[in-house]
């Protein structure tokens, strides 16, 4: 992509996540998270704001904040100050940019103690824009990177290209593709998923409600607390029965972690819980965290079905394709399901077969309803 195309392509991107998915207008304040390597797309938000009549404020965070100081107490560290509270309280909207997995490495290595507090102070500030109806984005473009196209084994540029056209996708566009499924969701206590990879999964609802992520921010989303999203969205997700599950699912896509990446992914369930896993790429990755997990790790969770036509192979955003159904095992009760914990897995299979009951909803993957 020429730089001109490429600095076009950014701030239309820009415009749409301000415009779209925040509805900022003239006269109100912008909160900006950055990062040292994502100081660019926060200059260029900045700029797009402006050109609105919108305020920005950009918050920089830097590398230290992963690393222990001498010293200092971790709460005190890591204590959201009081500008960062009035900050909070006062701006009209928030927008985060991811930090480097570099930066998550260090996170991950510090001492238990830091950790700890670092999560509260994460926790806490999330806190604070639910309080005060803060609508927020994550906005993952700006982590497509050459350090992280690296880490995830694909093209720089390619990502770059394909996550700016993503995240300019409208969320009304979404919404048309994803209320029609979420209507037949509501209605239905049967799901089955097959493949002809092998995939042939029998799965259950209890009448809990479907969420429909756009990647937007609507008054009906801070009406229910709901006051984030992501850029780019698309998706819709519903909490499964937690005791109905049998069959087998096999992923037939790559699901990327910092850590590596897991391909072939299979789970077989009988009488509602995981009997046995494989996975034909990076099995000791999963093998490891299922070891440490609570017993929610045996549970089926969550069905999400992808939504966005421009999502191809977005690292870390592969379940936001349109057509691809994810299974999740672990915990749901942030979707409205009776499993807690901290333990969530996920598997991703393009081209499926899916119904509702006896209806057919999705033929390899396209929408049929």
């Amino acid at each position: 992509m020429p730089d001109a195309d490429r600095g076009r392509a950014w701030h239309v991107a820009a415009r749409s996540v301000l415009t779209r998915s925040l509805g900022l207008r003239r006269g109100q304040t912008l909160l900006i998270e950055t990062f040292a390597h994502t100081l660019g797309v926060a200059d260029v938000l900045a700029e797009e704001a402006r050109n609105l009549g919108v305020r920005p404020i950009v918050l920089y965070a830097p590398g230290s904040l992963f690393a222990p100081a001498r010293g200092v107490p971790p709460d005190h560290l890591y204590a959201i100050t009081r500008v960062e509270s009035a900050a909070a309280q006062t701006c009209d909207a928030f927008i985060h940019l991811p930090p480097s997995p570099a930066d998550l490495d260090r996170r991950d290595r510090m001492p238990p103690a830091y950790r700890r507090a670092f999560e509260a102070r994460r926790h806490e500030w999330h806190r604070l824009l639910v309080r005060h109806l803060v609508p927020s984005v994550d906005f993952l473009a700006a982590g497509a990177t050459e350090e992280s196209a690296r880490r995830f084994q694909v093209r720089p540029g390619d990502w770059e290209k394909e996550s700016l056209r993503a995240s300019s996708v409208p969320p009304a566009l979404i919404r048309k593709e994803g209320l029609p499924l979420l209507r037949r969701l509501e209605a239905a206590r049967r799901v089955t998923v097959s493949h002809p990879n092998g995939t042939r999964l029998e799965l259950g609802l209890l009448g809990r409600a479907p969420y429909l992520d756009d990647g937007a921010i609507s008054r009906e989303d801070l009406a229910h607390g709901r006051v984030g999203t992501t850029v780019p969205g698309g998706y819709l997700a519903v909490a499964l029965h937690e005791r109905v599950a049998n069959g087998r699912f096999v992923s037939n896509r790559p699901s990327r972690y910092r850590s590596g990446i897991v391909g072939g992914l299979s789970w077989t369930f009988r009488g509602g819980r995981v009997t046995h896993f494989d996975a034909a790429r990076g099995r000791d990755l999963v093998a490891a965290s299922y070891r440490k997990a609570g017993p929610e790790r045996v549970r089926p969770a969550l069905l999400e079905i992808g939504l966005n036509p421009k999502v191809h192979d977005f690292p870390l955003a592969e379940d936001l394709e349109r057509g691809v159904v994810t299974l999740y095992i672990g915990h749901n009760d942030d979707f409205g399901g009776r499993t807690r914990g901290t333990y969530r897995q996920y598997a991703l299979l393009r081209g499926a077969d899916l119904s509702l009951d006896d209806t057919l909803v999705l033929k390899g993957g396209e929408r049929v309803v």
